[in-house]
């Protein structure tokens, strides 16, 4: 383990705690704990006779596979840094109770024997009646409780009060040289903002931007927002101060 007061910091983004959850759901459905191998959770799945729903989910993209080696990658990160810290944004949070709802309208949708075209139509997931806590909400909760077990653990940093007039700066500073989506601008303006070491992000062309900025490989973009951060931002001024550069996060998955 690496000792240290500084801490090794993560900013997940959507996708990646989508294919996460995926994985832990799986685990929870054949009633085997997390760290079980994809191969052991196929296995699990055809003895429960279970082929249907979940096993189509196993490869791909955003797929239970993925999600299996993200569990490893964050365990691995835990065991190595002696302080870890992991965040959630808000945002993403609320895009991935979106996900989880999707996929209660196709269930339900489903059960009634709603054609798939069909079940996509917004008019008919609007007729549809169940309990939101229970099948979306509490279904969030019980996935950050079960990777609590294995300390893993999430945070959301806008429950700071500062956070979004921050990354709202530095979003305008990041959009001077580089024109990204509204969403992928704010995860890399908070990934800025938090200071973090890596954006875990399924998102291979948002990995490869963030990439070749970090990597000087677009020095001039590069030096461009580390000029500006510390000109417009007093916390990457003193920090420039100190270290004699801001360290502006990678992309990894």
């Amino acid at each position: 383990m690496t000792e240290s007061n500084i801490p090794f910091v993560i900013l997940i983004d959507t996708n990646a705690m989508t294919a996460l959850s995926l994985y832990v759901q799986s685990c929870t459905t054949v009633k085997v704990a997390l760290g079980t191998t994809v191969e052991e959770l196929k296995t699990r799945f055809r003895e429960i006779k279970n082929t249907k729903d979940t096993q189509l989910y196993f490869e791909g993209r955003g797929g239970i596979k993925e999600g299996y080696k993200f569990f490893n990658y964050l365990e691995s990160k835990i065991e190595e840094f002696n302080n870890v810290q992991i965040w959630f944004s808000l945002l993403s949070e609320i895009e991935l109770l979106d996900v989880f709802l999707d996929r209660t309208f196709d269930i339900e949708l489903t059960r009634k024997g709603i054609p798939y075209i069909i079940r996509k139509k917004k008019l008919f997931r609007m007729q549809i009646e169940f309990n939101y806590e229970e099948k979306v909400a509490k279904n969030w909760e019980d996935i950050k409780q079960k990777l609590a077990q294995d300390d893993i653990e999430f945070n959301n940093p806008e429950k700071e009060s500062d956070v979004i007039q921050d990354v709202k700066e530095i979003a305008k500073i990041v959009t001077r040289y580089i024109a990204l989506g509204s969403v992928d601008l704010y995860i890399y303006a908070l990934g800025i903002y938090l200071k973090a070491n890596e954006i875990y992000t399924h998102d291979q062309e948002l990995r490869g931007i963030i990439n070749n900025i970090c990597n000087k490989h677009w020095r001039n973009i590069y030096d461009s927002i580390q000029l500006d951060l510390r000109k417009y931002i007093i916390t990457f001024r003193e920090e420039y101060k100190k270290e004699k550069k801001i360290d502006l996060p990678k992309g990894v998955s």
